[in-house]
């Protein structure tokens, strides 16, 4: 069926059945009863494409990521997408790579596809030089939103919504300082982006306790079995450590299980915390302690910001949370 043969059907013109179809006034009350009924009596459906061709909109988004493998990763996307399409837009997911031109050749790929807005998580967007580069290059007027980025970024176009992890590392230390521990470690794993900067703000915090010593591993491979080898590592080298801060939950998990197998009591003589909060620290026990850094938060946000502007409100261009401890059986 056609708005033709609806309109042939009703007795008016096919720009009266458009209105009907699209919502929109010009159409007296009877009339637009009437057709609304021939149009579910026939089981009609808009030719998308069609209506695509008119308004030249195809309500699509492309959400960029450079990690498919990393379980917060993987969760924020499904977080944008899903707030999207319940919001009737299609998105398609793009896995950008960690070449010199990733994000360069991200942004054309989307410009072809003529998306009308795009996502991007992944560390490989905190390099606020070249995204801004890319966007003005290859989406100039499309509303581009950066997830987990506290960035500021020159362009209009481009939003941010982030957590403070400075604030989030700091507050660890305060957290278990409060606890009276006083031989502190942190741990940060390999190829971590912001691995100098959660170190500085571990270092900035352990100095506003005098009678805090502590200690930085880097370079610990994001597994169970990472976490176990520098377990074993550091009861050699640390053995007096009372407090452990790990950047990665996995890592966490794999050190309680040599604390455990070392007969050394979790919490009591050693508190544990991991970051990110991911669903591994309820499958130990004693379940884990860790740092939320807001992913899904700011995943929803992210894609709310976008429907803002698609939508004709204006919202923040920079929106920053505060990641939060979630307290369980390891401190």
């Amino acid at each position: 069926m056609t708005i033709y043969d609806i309109a042939k059907m009703a007795g008016v013109s096919a720009s009266s059945v458009s209105r009907v179809v699209n919502g929109k006034p010009g159409v007296n009350r009877a009339t637009r009863e009437k057709i609304q009924e021939l149009l579910k009596q026939h089981n009609y459906v808009p030719d998308t494409n069609a209506r695509n061709l008119v308004t030249q909109s195809n309500r699509t988004i492309g959400i960029l990521t450079d990690d498919i493998d990393t379980l917060h990763q993987v969760e924020g996307c499904h977080r944008v997408e899903y707030e999207l399409m319940r919001n009737g837009y299609y998105c398609f997911v793009k896995y950008i790579g960690h070449g010199p031109d990733a994000i360069e050749t991200a942004m054309l790929d989307l410009a072809r596809h003529r998306v009308e807005g795009a996502v991007c998580l992944g560390s490989a967007f905190r390099d606020a030089c070249k995204v801004t580069r890319a966007v003005e290059h290859h989406l100039p007027n499309t509303p581009v939103v950066m997830v987990h980025n506290t960035l500021t970024f020159p362009r209009p176009n481009i939003y941010s919504v982030g957590a403070d992890e400075v604030a989030g590392i700091q507050s660890c230390v305060d957290y278990l300082t409060s606890r009276g521990r006083r031989q502190m470690l942190l741990v940060i794993n390999e190829n971590r982006v912001s691995g100098a900067l959660i170190r500085s703000a571990f270092e900035s915090a352990v100095k506003r306790y005098p009678h805090v010593h502590s200690t930085v591993y880097t370079g610990v491979p994001v597994s169970v079995d990472g976490g176990e080898s520098f377990a074993l590592r550091m009861l050699r080298e640390q053995p007096d450590t009372d407090g452990i801060i790990c950047a990665n939950d996995l890592i966490a998990i794999g050190a309680l299980n040599i604390l455990k197998e070392q007969g050394i009591q979790v919490p009591q003589q050693i508190s544990l915390m991991g970051e990110n909060n991911s669903s591994f620290c309820e499958t130990c026990r004693p379940r884990l302690t860790s740092l939320d850094t807001m992913i899904s938060m700011s995943s929803i946000m992210a894609a709310r910001t976008l429907l803002d502007v698609l939508e004709g409100r204006e919202p923040s261009h920079h929106v920053t949370l505060q990641m939060t401890i979630v307290e369980r059986g390891t401190t």
